[in-house]
């Protein structure tokens, strides 16, 4: 079997940790191994790890001062990988949700069968209020360019193979995140998986119950809901996409064209419309999203602050 190590962030998550670890535990036709990364939780997140599950995991990380964002926690345990661990495969895996058994199996056969070197996926988005599901669908055509503006998935839903993760960990060690506003693993790790010319699985197929809840960071913002359309709003409006514009461009050759793309993005109003007149649906894969982000960008004259 192939060998699978899951990397869990956990930040106060002692109302759901018990369900997400007995679903990873239960995954078929994989072996298993866990390696947990705690924010310097508040509650009994660390106290319920210890004590049910000290045996079932190969590695326990506590942060003593929190990286205040699962996305810097998430990369910290990658790059605590090493050649070293033997591992075919590694998974992301948020703290709070709940795995179908043939979620890490299913990556495996697709990431084979495509000779891919990363796995995303459609997930079911669970509202843990009223118990209601929809389907949370990623799986439209890869275009071009739309690693430049979004990414693959949740990134929980990710699977990476053992010799993408360790060609990551040299590009990843000298990017400097401390300072990056809206910091977005799923995005960053998307980008650079398909700017090293890597094929990405996209499956239509969830095998994930993505939980909404009350303490979730980010999780409404992939629900159809009043509340989602104004946080989108606002993130955009406060430079979301300008600012990993920005970021980007610095992990690319000045003279590609996709440096030239973020480039013309980033510098005016005029040169942002003429980015998105010129490239359009190249740039997103979901139309209808490309076509709300082309009314935002016409509307909004200001040039975020650079960072």
């Amino acid at each position: 079997m192939k060998k699978v190590i899951v990397l869990i962030s956990t930040y106060n998550g002692e109302n759901f940790i018990r369900e997400q670890m007995d679903s990873i535990l239960m995954q078929q036709d994989v072996e298993i191994e866990i390696h947990v990364s705690d924010d310097n939780s508040r509650d009994n997140t660390v106290n319920i790890i210890k004590s049910e599950y000290s045996d079932k995991i190969s590695n326990l990380n506590i942060n003593k001062i929190g990286t205040g964002a699962a996305a810097k926690n998430f990369l910290q345990q990658l790059m605590r990988l090493s050649e070293s661990d033997t591992f075919d495969y590694v998974a992301l895996s948020d703290q709070d949700d709940i795995w179908n058994p043939r979620k890490m199996i299913a990556a495996v056969e697709a990431l084979e069968k495509s000779n891919s070197k990363m796995y995303a996926s459609n997930l079911t988005i669970w509202n843990n209020s009223d118990n209601s599901t929809q389907l949370f669908k990623k799986d439209f055509p890869q275009k071009k360019y739309d690693y430049l503006f979004e990414g693959g998935s949740a990134g929980c839903t990710y699977v990476l193979t053992r010799d993408i993760v360790l060609e990551l960990q040299q590009i990843i060690k000298n990017i400097d995140y401390s300072e990056w506003p809206n910091f977005s693993h799923d995005w960053l790790l998307y980008f650079l998986v398909r700017n090293l010319n890597e094929k990405v699985f996209i499956d239509g197929n969830p095998y994930i119950n993505y939980r909404i809840h009350d303490q979730n960071v980010h999780g409404h913002m992939n629900t159809l809901s009043v509340k989602m359309i104004k946080e989108r709003t606002k993130l955009f409006f406060n430079g979301w996409y300008h600012h990993h514009a920005l970021h980007y461009k610095k992990l690319l050759q000045s003279n590609s064209l996709e440096y030239k793309i973020l480039d013309n993005f980033t510098k005016s109003y005029f040169s942002r419309m003429g980015v998105l007149l010129k490239y359009n649906f190249q740039l997103m894969r979901d139309n209808k999203k490309f076509l709300m982000f082309f009314f935002f960008t016409m509307i909004n004259f200001k040039t975020p602050k650079d960072v």
